[in-house]
């Protein structure tokens, strides 16, 4: 009977979980053209323009040559190269075996792939958590995996990476599988009484071996995917500590250690072959003209350097500005609640447990251990990224699945709380509310891709709208419109570029008073420029006001359209838009606002840059109606405030 019930169990969980991995599935592979091939996506253009410039080499000394490989980005063309190269090569390998190689069908090709690894990783936080219930009383946290599974696939910030042909989906998918494997590795119950000298047990031994050289190639990749998987180091080696403390066997601790560190290195050889400057296997001499992109790269983290993107993160705070992202639009804010108090419950036990002697033992065991070492990558990439000058949320995406993991942990004890205080059927109601206000981040956010992207909406506006020969405004820095779709062409209009970001000084708005008396209409197509330059008004005093004039209509022009592809849900007889408290991120444009869809629009204008300015940013026309003395208005009256 105990069998017949445990096999239910199995059979219910395996459904359960084909469930989320279908539902993962649909939120990630959904809408994957959501750009309509126009190529949106500045890193996507750019990495898709890279994988056609390159080509493969005659063979593996060719290959492994820096100097002439014609896989070197650096000798296609591109000097400038600061991302992995796997990501890359596989794509271009995939693409071209599915005659899919050119420029259009390989940016989609790279779409599907980065959700194809963000669904491995959905995998992964179900085999992790499996893990960890192993060596806990498994049995009052049964769908404790299913629960983790769940978090991790409803995330909206890894759903939307998804949809991008980047790197972030690679190393998320490398750093979660090497976390797998290490947790298998320190296993107690299978590892902890073997020696690979005198082991009898064969198979125990290769499976040993062959665990410690995957994680090695599993870590090796995650470098090749993007350096920072370097800071993931100290986890690996808590993870071999713990090991030797447990085994109390210093050769089987160094012995993974020495197969970590050799099929690493080799991974990385091959998978970033051009991070070396010589051509032999074996090299420890590393590339210069690598090493300067890094450091250019590094020189551009630093508010006082003019890199035109940087100044967006001028006036963020640390720490604060990423949280906020996180909790209110990179998880929503059910699942980022529980993030935190997942956080905090394991933080708070980990402290008890090492000033309560009775309870130091739980440090060593290892469920416990896990749920520890998931804690602390968590903190030691918030503090290490949230601590930098350039926050980009993307940054923060290996968190992802352990921040779910303890999520999941939390909420299940959660459930065995009410469960056991109240009753069964109050802790299933509560199950099923939280899990459908969890849904509701994720099921809104699927609307950006049920609708066509805002720039195309702009561009068909135009093209019907707006006389051939206008003048056309464009910002520098950003993406100008229209784009052309099919027959209709961008060329039949004039472009006059604003270069906004140049300081503001007299020269400056010399030059605009003279371009804003040609064109014929202003064409805002993202928050990127007034939402960052309205963010350091000290620095940009003149454009802040023309900005703020330009909104308000006192610079001669008046809105005539607006885009906007917001999260929504599609609720009959409601039309509403909520806008969260402290929204300052081009806040200018709040007053005037426009909310079209029918149902419930979360207004994410607001959130970090990054978030909606690739595949839903907010599009703006303005059209001169009256001519005003630029010049004067702008730079003469403000500048002697």
């Amino acid at each position: 009977m105990t069998n017949q019930i445990q096999m239910k169990n199995k059979l219910l969980i395996a459904i359960f979980a084909l469930g989320i991995l279908f539902l993962a599935s649909f939120f990630r592979l959904y809408g994957v053209n959501w750009d309509q091939n126009q190529h949106l996506h500045p890193d996507e253009r750019f990495l898709t323009m890279v994988a056609n410039g390159i080509s493969w080499p005659k063979n593996l000394t060719e290959y492994l040559d820096t100097d002439t490989s014609p896989l070197n980005p650096h000798n296609r063309g591109y000097g400038f190269f600061v991302y992995g190269t796997f990501p890359i090569f596989f794509t271009k390998w995939v693409a071209e075996g599915l005659g899919k190689g050119d420029y259009t069908n390989l940016t989609l090709v790279g779409r599907q792939l980065s959700a194809l690894f963000d669904l491995g990783t959905v995998i992964l936080v179900f085999l992790i958590a499996k893990q960890i219930i192993t060596g806990s009383n498994g049995v009052k946290f049964k769908y404790f995996p299913l629960f983790s599974m769940f978090f991790y696939a409803a995330s909206v910030l890894p759903i939307q990476l998804s949809h991008f042909f980047a790197v972030e989906t690679y190393l998320t998918f490398f750093i979660t599988l090497s976390f797998y494997l290490l947790i298998k590795i320190i296993n107690v119950n299978k590892i902890h009484n073997s020696c690979l000298s005198t082991c009898a047990d064969r198979r125990r031994q290769a499976k040993f071996i062959i665990l410690n050289s995957l994680l090695g190639v599993s870590f090796g990749l995650a470098i090749a995917s993007k350096i920072t998987a370097v800071l993931f180091l100290p986890i690996i080696g808590l993870g071999l500590l713990f090991l030797l403390i447990k085994s109390k066997k210093l050769s089987l601790a160094l012995t993974s250690f020495f197969l970590i560190l050799v099929s690493s290195y080799f991974i990385v050889r091959l998978a970033q072959p051009y991070l070396f400057d010589e051509p032999d296997l074996v090299t420890f001499s590393l590339n210069p003209k690598v090493l300067n992109n890094w450091k250019e790269l590094k020189s551009f983290d630093d508010r006082d350097t003019w890199f035109p993107p940087g100044v967006q993160w001028i006036p963020t705070k640390a720490y604060l500005f990423p949280f906020k992202n996180l909790i209110l639009w990179g998880l929503g804010i059910p699942l980022g609640a529980l993030s935190v108090s997942g956080i905090m419950y394991q933080v708070l036990g980990i402290i008890h447990s090492s000033f309560q002697k009775r309870k130091t033992y739980l440090l060593l065991t290892t469920y416990y251990f896990i749920l520890a070492l998931s804690t602390l990558w968590i903190l030691l990439l918030f503090f290490f990224q949230g601590g930098q000058f350039s926050k980009n949320m993307r940054y923060f995406i290996p968190t992802y699945p352990f921040l779910a993991l303890l999520s999941a942990w939390f909420f299940a004890k959660s459930i065995y709380w009410i469960k056991n205080r109240l009753n069964l059927r109050i802790s299933l109601l509560f199950v099923f509310c939280f899990l459908l206000f969890v849904l509701i981040y994720p099921l809104s956010f699927m609307s950006i891709y049920s609708h066509p992207n805002s720039r195309v909406a702009a561009s068909q506006w135009l093209f019907q709208n707006i006389p051939t020969g206008a003048n056309l405004s464009t910002e520098h820095w950003d993406d100008s419109l229209p784009m052309s779709l099919g027959e209709q062409i961008r060329e039949r209009y004039k472009y006059i570029e604003l270069p906004l970001y140049n300081p503001d000084e007299e020269k400056k708005w010399l030059e605009m008073d003279q371009k804003l008396k040609q064109i014929d209409y202003i064409v805002i197509s993202s928050n990127r420029l007034y939402g960052s330059i309205m963010g350091v008004p000290k620095r940009y005093p003149i454009s802040f006001r023309y900005y703020e004039m330009i909104f308000d209509g006192s610079l001669g022009f008046e809105k005539v359209a607006e885009f906007t592809s917001r999260p929504n849900l599609p609720l009959p007889f409601i039309r509403y838009c909520l806008t969260f408290p402290y929204s300052n991120y081009g806040f200018v444009a709040q007053k005037s606002s426009e909310c079209p869809l029918p149902g419930i629009s979360f207004v994410d204008d607001y959130a970090d840059e990054s978030f909606t300015v690739y595949d839903h940013p907010k599009v703006v026309i303005f059209k001169k109606v009256k001519p005003v003395d630029y010049f004067r208005v702008l730079y003469i009256e403000n500048s002697s405030k």
